[in-house]
């Protein structure tokens, strides 16, 4: 585009393709461009809906309308220009203000009608109006956008009669019923967007776009003003007369609607009415302009630019790296201690000192302590880690950089027999001490009830009331940790070695700290978190446990966080686990592992949307572990917002430092866009910044086997033999494996899984000989071995039943169900179903009920009811709230088969597609994506195409070209 265009910034990436701010050389003038990716720019129906867009948006010019310039083709790249605004959709506004104000909602709201009263007037309905669809600029105007689908009011619709189109959350009932539409349909969506933007929440929200289409279709909206008490009761029926099902009651027009909302608004104060003003997500926002045909620019001028940028990055502001103090409470950051004492071997109590009086304080409901691990981080980031003695100016970095307003500086030292503690508080930002003192006891014995002696002394100092201090939770330091210093100072060397990643040596100090002090359930609970970060889940779960029996001796805070731990990890006891955590941030509203666990749970509920809402308070605060930040833009991922996910990635980067996991993630947000070379290139990032990370290795095999490189990902996979730790041969034997069934080499795959079977059992890691167990049963069952598969399904199921795991026996009974049904039993498998069903309502995910549909339409299928089979097939596959999931291959692949067997090969072809468009499902399931090919020929050659199915017949050879003797398909094909 260097003859026409200069770009000056990326704006981000989407499905369908990359979008920038550049400058039209011709015109003089800003403008944004979108350059479709090339598997985009070849489907017809998406480029006939982008020249829908351009035809549609140049015959409505008003300044509501997001202008449309051009649409053309630049050496084999597909491209389309339109109107730069600089601004941000109505969702993302909502998503950050929670709610607008009635005056807000009813600005926008008019201009949206403004826009439409236009397109009306030319007879063009817009068909998918949303929040997505509406960008606000920095003046607050807002202007709408996607005419892609729209349609004229007189003409016939391009998806024909009975075809449901739009996005279901504002969709009107008689699109949902895939009927005409006309200007009303648009009213609808418009009262979907007002009540979105005064409640914060779409009337209809449901677990699959279907439950939300049938509700728009069947059930009527909570009145706004039940959730957001605030709204004027004319609003609160304009919103609702908008919402009427018949479209007969609705408004007529969006003249009517505009002119009601304009009566609304000259009630409501001017001040109300203003929209605010984008702010960029981080805190500092630079913009590097160049254009295509300057690139040669001089090597020095870049090197200077790249010095002023890091000059730029140093001294601008940055944001903290920790929660911001809730508001009312002192903040409060304590340091390693000095040892002043001539005795090196008491240098443990520096940070050991500290850590105790951290814990002890952060009891308080009162107090925004800094925790050990956010001590640590600020510390080790600040090169403060080992100095033995901190200056002024090094209080008050750390200060700063946890956004805390008074710290505790302290010291001890050794008299005979005494040990003396001096203790500091001092003002942050003037850096002068307002309280100092000192505790003195006899011995090391004796530091344990000093601490508690601090604790009370700082409260006061920090001037909580005689009535906070008295309501406070201030459980004796001992009682919470352990009454042994020297099984503390073992816990402390193991937190530091925890903190290091250095896990092997961590283990070794918890296990004297045990040693010394069976119940300590603190050095039980990082133990835990040590074996899990080694890859040892059975030592993770023991651990895990005994922490949780013991969390009588650990603080409120702790208890809590142990307990929800331990109850989310089986579906019957989810309910106990939120209660848990719900009861930790009624006491502590911004406790980071709260959130993130709470999160999670919800997470593993599928309901995203409010795990994503727990995500986000942690994000907000700047919480620097990156747990919330990858939950939070897998979060978006499942929803296909790529770009937002990626905002996530990067703002993590840019303000805590670059990080394994986080690029990691990163890579799989470009996996799921078929960005491979970007992905690889984020799991190079990873590895430069920890070499021995065999999950990297792990990621990038997996990367290569869905970019179809499969050499390369054999090559990869075999680097995991060679590596120290066992796990990681063992991950190497089922990755691998999973390339060989992808081959359709199901024998050496069996071989390889009993090799990795044999190796588990050696290292004694009973949960790896789970998952590979679970993975052969798989193996067994696509190669034909049926009688095989149901017996180690059997065992599983023995195994989960005898340790009262109902959620491994209800997915092991599931995939025993699958093979049962391939082997014409269809008796046992209706037993398995109704085991199934009762198993999750025991639980509270009942998405999982798909299972039972699932296995129902199974049945009808082997009884050649095809009708039946695909309604009850379709049910199933409605209930899957993760559009990521492997779930979706083994659902999908016999609903395509129930289409071709009835005769639809449309929609058979259709459903095969989809199979082999989520690649990234090709990890444990490449047999069936394989297949798909061979079966996407079987359906071209009934339609009578040769050339089509022989190209995909070609395929599935290519994939199977070494597959064992004997498979049937290969022969056919």
């Amino acid at each position: 585009f260097a003859d026409r265009y200069e770009i000056i910034e990326e704006l981000g990436r989407g499905g369908m393709g990359r979008v920038y701010r550049v400058e039209d050389t011709k015109l003089k003038q800003e403008v944004a461009l979108k350059l479709i990716k090339p598997e985009i720019a070849s489907d017809k129906k998406t480029i006939e809906r982008f020249r829908n867009e351009l035809k549609t948006a140049r015959m409505i010019a008003h300044k509501n309308v997001c202008r449309m310039f051009d649409m053309g083709e630049s050496k084999e790249s597909h491209f389309i220009t339109m109107e730069f605004i600089r601004g941000e959709d109505l969702k993302s506004l909502v998503r950050k203000m929670g709610q607008l104000s009635a005056g807000q909602a009813i600005s926008i709201a008019k201009q949206v009608c403004d826009g439409l009263i236009e397109a009306h007037k030319l007879g063009v309905v817009h068909r998918d109006l949303k929040p997505q669809n509406i960008m606000i600029d920095k003046q607050g105007d807002a202007r709408i956008m996607d005419f892609g689908i729209a349609r004229s009011i007189e003409g016939r619709s391009i998806t024909g009669a009975g075809v449901m189109i739009g996005t279901p959350d504002y969709m009107s009932p008689e699109q949902v019923d895939g009927k005409e539409t006309d200007q009303r349909s648009d009213i609808y969506s418009l009262g979907v967007i007002l009540y979105e933007m005064v409640t914060g929440r779409a009337p209809f929200e449901g677990d699959t776009a279907l439950s939300i289409a049938v509700m728009q279709k069947t059930e009527t909206p909570k009145a706004p003003k039940a959730l957001n008490s605030q709204i004027p009761d004319a609003l609160n029926s304009v919103i609702l007369r908008c919402l009427e099902k018949d479209k007969q009651n609705r408004y007529q027009s969006a003249g009517e609607l505009r002119s009601e909302l304009e009566n609304i608004e000259k009630g409501i104060p001017t001040t109300e009415r203003i929209v605010p003003e984008r702010k960029p997500l981080t805190s500092r926002e630079i913009t590097v302009t160049f254009g295509l045909k300057k690139l040669l620019v001089p090597g020095l001028l870049v090197i200077a630019l790249v010095i002023i940028a890091l000059i730029i990055w140093q001294v601008l502001p940055k944001k903290g790296i920790l929660p911001t103090p809730p508001a009312g409470k002192p903040s409060l950051a304590i340091m390693y201690f000095e040892n002043n004492s001539r005795d090196k071997s008491l240098d443990n109590w520096r940070d050991a000192l500290a850590e105790m009086l951290i814990t002890d304080l952060s009891q308080s409901k009162f107090l925004h302590v800094m925790s050990t691990d956010q001590t640590f981080t600020v510390l080790r980031k600040l090169n403060l880690l080992d100095k033995e003695k901190y200056s002024t100016d090094d209080l008050q970095k750390t200060a700063r950089e946890g956004r805390i307003k008074n710290i505790l500086n302290g010291s001890f030292i050794t008299a005979g027999d005494k040990f003396i503690i001096n203790v500091s508080l001092l003002n942050a930002e003037s850096g002068e001490v307002f309280d100092s003192w000192r505790e003195e006891g006899s011995g090391e014995e004796s530091i344990i009830q000093s601490i508690d002696q601090i604790t009370k002394r700082v409260k006061t100092a920090l001037n909580l009331s005689s009535e906070q201090i008295a309501s406070d939770i201030d459980r004796e330091v001992g009682d919470i940790t352990t009454s042994s210093p020297e099984a503390l100072k073992h816990f402390n060397e193991g937190s530091r070695y925890y903190r290091l990643g250095e896990n092997r040596k961590a283990i070794e100090s918890f296990e004297k700290a045990i040693a010394i002090d069976p119940e300590f359930a603190m050095a039980y609970r990082n133990m835990a978190g040590a074996y899990n970060n080694l890859g040892y889940p059975t030592k993770w779960r023991d651990y895990r446990k005994k922490a949780f029996e013991l969390s009588d001796r650990v603080m409120d805070r702790e208890r809590y966080r142990i307990q929800g731990d331990y109850y989310r990890r089986a579906p019957e006891t989810v309910d106990k686990a939120i209660a848990a955590f719900q009861k930790l941030l009624e006491l502590y509203p911004d406790d980071w592992i709260g959130n993130n666990s709470l999160g999670s749970v919800y997470s593993s509920l599928e309901d995203y949307k409010t795990a994503q809402r727990y995500f986000e308070v942690n994000v907000n605060n700047r919480v620097e572990a990156m747990h919330s930040y990858v939950n939070l833009a897998m979060m978006y991922r499942y929803q296909g917002l790529y770009d937002k996910a990626k905002e996530i990635y990067d703002l993590y980067i840019d303000e805590m430092g670059d990080n394994v996991r986080i690029r990691r993630g990163s890579a799989w947000n470009y996996v799921y866009q078929g960005e491979y070379d970007l992905a690889l290139a984020e799991l190079d990032k990873a590895a430069a910044l920890n070499p021995e990370n065999y999950q990297v290795i792990v990621d990038r095999g997996e990367v290569l086997l869905i970019k179809g490189d499969l050499d390369r990902a054999e090559t990869e996979y075999q680097k995991l033999m060679i590596d120290s730790e066992p796990m990681a041969r063992v991950l190497n034997l089922t990755h691998i494996c999973g390339l060989y069934v992808h081959q359709g080499r199901f024998q050496e795959a069996k071989r390889q899984l009993e090799l990795g079977m044999e190796m588990s059992e050696r290292i004694g890691e009973r949960v790896y000989r789970r998952r590979i167990r679970d993975y052969l049963s798989y193996v067994y069952w696509r190669a034909g071995d049926y009688a095989k598969a149901v017996e180690l399904e059997d065992e599983i199921v023995e195994e989960a039943t005898g340790e009262e795991n109902l959620s491994r026996r209800r997915s092991a009974l599931f995939h025993k169900g699958f093979i049962l049904a391939d082997m014409q039993k269809l008796e046992e498998t209706k037993k398995v179903a109704e085991e199934v069903k009762s198993l999750v309502e025991k639980g509270m995910n009942k998405n999982l009920m798909r299972q039972y549909y699932h296995l129902l339409g199974l049945i009808e299928l082997k009884k050649g009811n095809y009708s039946e089979a695909i309604e009850l097939l379709e049910k199933a596959s409605g209930l899957i709230a993760n559009m990521f999931s492997n779930t979706n291959t083994l659902f999908n692949n016999p609903l395509a088969y129930a289409y071709f067997q009835s005769g639809d090969l449309d929609r058979a072809q259709s459903a095969y597609q989809e199979i082999i468009s989520q690649q990234a499902y090709r990890v444990w399931s490449g047999d069936i994506y394989a297949k798909s090919y061979y079966l996407l020929g079987k359906t071209w050659e009934q339609k009578g195409d040769t050339a089509k199915a022989i190209e995909h017949y070609e395929k599935f050879l290519y994939f199977w070209k070494d597959a064992d003797p004997g498979i049937a398909e290969v022969e056919d094909a």
